[in-house]
């Protein structure tokens, strides 16, 4: 069906393209000027203002001779033979297509990409569509030169970092104007037309690089260049500056993430060029989801705490559990300085950061969806396991501790790596991963055994994700910076969010969170305690390289990271401490979240009644309690309640009545039922309280990495 519809699309062009000369065809008007996309707040404050204001227009005289014929040699190197349109090309991406049963390569000459750029503002691919593409592209080859073709074409084309046209393409990527590019930096600009995304210099080097290298052997084929210039040039390298232009905006780091999101979002075009050009001048009206009352609370948290030169760096994330909306974001310290956003990870231009025990809740609700309730109970010390492929891992807790046999549930408040470490392997890391990305984490993960002690990297919006699924209920709603966008038609456009319900079941969401407020009332995150409901936990990799706190009320989820952005640089000594997950990270989160809930009424987390039921059980048998053996209430999940009492105790047995005898008869072994010939009990054993909770580490085989608390 696709060769049928390839075949007849290349006929059909044929026959167009035969008959357009008998039929001249009104280019009508040129691309509209460009509209300013303006960025608000919540509140409609002004955030941001986007418009062209990096292109200037360069005459074919002012443009390096050795651009244009890279460009050729990338694009359309019959350019100056063909009308317009390249039957050879077209036949040529027709086989391809035909060999690949997709549609894997196109056939558009430079005159009809200027068509696309100038005279289709949507995209499209209906054959109607290429017809008057390849018609309007023989008109514009009638009223213009060849020269003024690729003049208008290299001032119009798009080519990545928001540049259009080859003066701002040049300026954004090597710091100068298009009349000093050499021949490396031409092939590379060149490059990058075909997908400026894929073949960004800043986030895919390798991938520029390659296809660097082609466009100079197309040169070096088309006899523009010689072997030796090519095999110089292809031993440079790509020479990019490490920044592209500076944004100008408000809040910085939070516009770049709304960037972001209009950029993945194919309402606002199906190709990056398309989205990038409806976020720079599409006339776009963006309200966003910041509050900038919490905004400064962020901002001042951080500040207060990390405040002196060469202090680390944080970065948080502040969620609307029942939304989805992100109130509050920083991103680092100065975008100015790196235009990197530390709170989307990679995606931000950084690299994942390891969440270390942060991760534990995630794979607790495995565990818990598995049927492993938090009253399962493992050993805690230190162990070697022996992997399937022949390795062995051996995590260990912080300083070695062991706390002898635990439950899943304290554990956790204690944050005991040794538990997590045998539970993830009953699970499996495969399960542990699914389940992160159920309940919100985005990044990619592998499924190593350490994933169960957070030695996957994630962002801080992953982890503020997960927990905001965890606040409401199990329900996963996909994080957004967007409230609504409106066209300048006045259509509007809200964010188009992933629901996941159900990804933890509303009881365990419950339980868990009851187990995460314990540990921020007596476990390792009391360092966050905020005088009323509030649930989380820290999380130190085991190089004191990462450091975090995520925690949630009722109403608003935050995640907190602390560390160097430049790799995980040892925090052994920052204000005289070492930093761990329960010191900045938590005083951090405090700072916030106390400000951020002055004025919001107090809540309890709510019990879902349908699936929890309180009942007293007796600790010795795991059954409901009588009055011959008291319990203790507990909250659990109504399936897994028990329906029958602990047994009673058997009846006394009766006493036999001894006929007494004349004489009473001495024993000749004194003390002959008592081994010890004291006649008294034994001393019960004593016993010890456990030890004050601490940080533990994990380790990842192959990786050497491990988590504390």
């Amino acid at each position: 069906m696709a060769g049928r519809r390839t075949i007849g699309f290349l006929i059909g062009l044929c026959l167009v393209a035969s008959g357009c000369s008998l039929k001249p065809i009104n280019l009508g008007k040129e691309e509209p000027l460009p509209l300013r996309t303006t960025v608000t707040s919540d509140d409609g404050r002004v955030l941001a203002r986007l418009f062209k204001q990096n292109r200037t227009l360069v005459a074919y005289k002012e443009i390096p001779r050795t651009l244009i014929e890279a460009v050729l040699a990338a694009e359309d190197s019959r350019f100056f033979e063909h009308p317009g349109y390249d039957l050879e090309a077209i036949a040529r991406a027709a086989l391809s297509n035909l060999k690949e049963g997709e549609v894997v390569q196109g056939g558009s000459t430079i005159t009809q990409q200027y068509v696309k750029n100038t005279f289709f503002r949507k995209p499209g691919r209906t054959f109607e569509r290429k017809a008057r593409e390849v018609r309007l592209a023989i008109e514009v080859e009638r009223r213009y030169s060849k020269k003024e073709i690729l003049e208008r074409y290299l001032n119009t084309v798009y080519f990545g970092a928001g540049a259009y046209g080859v003066k701002a393409a040049s300026q954004a990527f090597f710091g100068h104007g298009q009349k000093g590019l050499t021949l490396t930096e031409s092939a590379l600009l060149a490059s990058v037309i075909k997908s400026p995304s894929f073949y960004d210099p800043r986030d895919h080097p390798g991938n520029a690089r390659g296809r660097r290298d082609y466009v100079l052997d197309r040169m070096l084929e088309l006899d523009v260049i010689g072997a030796r210039r090519a095999d110089k040039a292809q031993e440079m390298p790509l020479g990019v500056t490490s920044a592209p232009p500076r944004m100008p905006t408000r809040e910085p780091f939070f516009v770049e993430a709304v960037r972001q999101e209009i950029y993945r979002d194919r309402r606002f075009g199906s190709a990056e060029q398309d989205r990038a050009r409806a976020w720079w001048e599409g006339g776009l009206n963006i309200e966003t989801t910041l509050d900038l009352r919490l905004q400064r609370l962020a901002e001042s948290a951080v500040g207060r705490v990390l405040n002196q030169p060469g202090d680390p760096e944080a970065a948080l994330v502040s969620i609307d559990p029942q939304t989805g909306e992100v109130v509050a974001m920083v991103g680092g310290r100065d975008w100015s300085a790196s235009q990197v956003n530390l709170a989307l990870g990679k995606a931000g231009g950084g690299s994942g950061r390891q969440p270390g025990s942060s991760f534990k809740p995630i794979v607790a609700a495995a565990a818990m969806e598995a049927g492993i309730s938090l009253d399962t109970q493992y050993e805690s010390g230190p162990a070697n396991f022996l992997l399937d492929d022949g390795s062995t891992w051996s995590p260990g807790n912080y300083e070695g501790s062991d706390y002898g046999v635990l439950t899943v549930g304290e554990a956790m408040v204690k944050s005991v790596n040794g538990v997590y470490a045998r539970l993830g392997l009953d699970l499996g890391a495969g399960q542990i991963a699914t389940q992160a990305e159920l309940m919100g984490v985005r990044s990619d993960l592998a499924a190593y055994p350490s994933i169960a002690l957070g030695s996957e990297e994630v962002s801080v919006l992953d982890m503020a994700s997960v927990y905001a699924t965890l606040a409401n209920y199990g329900t996963a709603i996909e994080p957004t910076t967007i409230k609504r966008v409106t066209l300048p038609g006045g259509e509007v456009i809200e964010p188009d969010q992933e629901v996941i319900p159900g990804t933890i079941a509303p009881g365990n969401a419950y339980l868990l969170t009851k187990v995460l407020e314990q540990v921020v009332q007596r476990g390792t995150g009391i360092g966050a305690a905020i005088g009323r409901p509030a649930a989380g936990k820290t999380g130190t990799t085991d190089d004191y390289g990462d450091a975090w706190f995520v925690g949630y009320t009722p109403q608003l989820v935050t995640a907190v990271w602390v560390g160097y952005p430049n790799g995980r640089v040892p925090m052994l000594n920052v204000h005289g401490i070492r930093v761990l997950g329960g010191t900045f990270p938590a005083t951090i989160w405090r700072l916030f979240m106390t400000g951020a809930m002055q004025g919001v009424p107090v809540k309890e987390f709510r019990v879902p009644k349908s699936e929890l039921v309180n009942v007293e059980i007796d600790p010795v048998t795991g059954l409901l309690a009588a009055p011959w053996c008291p319990g203790k209430m507990k909250t659990m999940l109504r399936q897994e309640a028990p329906t029958e009492y602990c047994p009673a105790p058997p009846p006394p047995s009766p006493v036999p009545l001894e006929t007494p005898s004349a004489e009473p008869e001495e024993e000749d072994d004194k003390g002959k039922d008592d081994p010890k010939g004291s006649g008294e009990p034994s001393p019960a054993p004593s016993s010890s309280s456990s030890p004050t909770p601490s940080p533990e580490p994990s380790k990842k085989p192959g990786k050497n990495e491990d988590s504390k608390a």
